[in-house]
């Protein structure tokens, strides 16, 4: 750990944690705004904006830096940068990114890309213009009938997705919200029917529910995925796409999104975070308004796969989604222009 890191403990201290969805997702006034343009410094052909312009724009308290470390600190709020690194850190939440840090002239430089799309609708959802005005939730087991999904130490993908659907249905209602189910019983829907689906529900967002599986057992924690903009890479890998995708159209309510149930759930449930990632996922890319896809743990993990064989667990796990979602609805684009 570097010195600079060892200078600001709460980047590390899980409880800080607890902060976190409150004051992320109702950005306080002294960060809010605006200072000035973005400086644009273009590297390798590709556009990106200075740390000290970031620590300026959003009026941070603080700003440090040590040799590959950034910390740009709010008495409520820490952002921590790596030169080199593909991930940045939010209130010790992982976000990757699209393209990763680079370092000209003794500058930490972040790409207008990830500024745009990632870091200003998480630092300032408030700010998101036009955003979808919703009562109603699209729920989406994964998998289903022949599709059974992972198969885990104790029980099939499709099986958990489904009971974990239906008690956020009940979660939801209970707070206010309608909702839909993709498919409410064992039955099999393509990837298309789906996206139809959430289309036609007029006055929603889509949340598409699963868990995870890997060949190694010790694999576990949280992971949340949101569409990948334009001109990008997702997480895993795969070439830049430079279609616009229909689910390009919500790119920074995605990513507001997919920060309020990912931080809520790592936080509640002390989880390890594997990140908020961007992907296209088909179930994804065709949907016309916010959406994400949420990967609720490792069921081939024997300890993570126990805890969500339980009904109980699976049953926290829906109230603390639907708190989640209930944040989100209130956050963003409320900033009054």
């Amino acid at each position: 750990m570097s010195v600079l890191l060892r200078q600001f403990p709460t980047i590390l201290n899980p409880h800080f944690m607890a902060a976190f969805v409150a004051v992320v997702m109702s950005l306080v006034s002294s960060i809010s705004a605006v200072a000035g343009p973005w400086s644009v410094v273009k590297v390798n052909g590709r556009e990106y904006v200075t740390d000290e312009n970031v620590n300026s724009f959003y009026k941070f308290e603080r700003f440090a830096k040590e040799e590959s470390d950034r910390v740009f600190r709010h008495p409520s709020l820490i952002m921590s940068w790596k030169t080199g690194s593909q991930a940045i850190y939010i209130n010790n939440i992982k976000f990757n990114l699209s393209f990763p840090i680079v370092e000209q002239g003794g500058k930490a430089m972040i790409s207008i890309v990830d500024l745009a799309k990632l870091v200003d609708p998480v630092l300032r959802p408030s700010y998101i213009k036009k955003p979808i005005s919703f009562d109603a939730v699209v729920i989406d087991a994964g998998h289903g009938a022949h599709d059974s999904g992972a198969k885990g130490v104790k029980g099939y993908e499709k099986n958990y997705t489904l009971d974990l659907s239906r008690k956020l249905e009940a979660e939801l209602k209970a707070r206010g919200f309608k909702t839909v189910m993709t498919r409410s019983t064992d039955v099999f829907l393509t990837l298309g029917q789906r996206v139809a689906i959430a289309n036609k529900t007029k006055n929603a967002i889509f949340v598409s529910i699963h868990f995870n599986s890997s060949g190694t057992k010790t694999a576990n924690g949280i992971e949340t995925y949101s569409l990948a903009p334009q001109g990008t890479s997702s997480t895993n890998g795969g070439s830049p796409w430079s279609s616009f995708l229909n689910g390009n159209i919500r790119d920074k309510e995605n990513i507001a999104l997919a920060t309020s149930v990912h931080a809520h759930v790592v936080h509640e449930f002390k989880s390890i975070d594997r990140g908020i990632k961007r992907a296209r996922f088909n179930v994804l890319r065709g949907i016309n308004k916010p959406a994400i896809l949420f990967e609720g743990g490792f069921i081939t993990n024997p300890t993570e796969g126990a805890k969500i064989d339980d009904d109980a667990h699976r049953l926290r796990l829906a109230a603390s989604i639907a708190t989640a979602i209930q944040k989100f609805k209130g956050a963003v684009g409320k900033k009054k222009r």
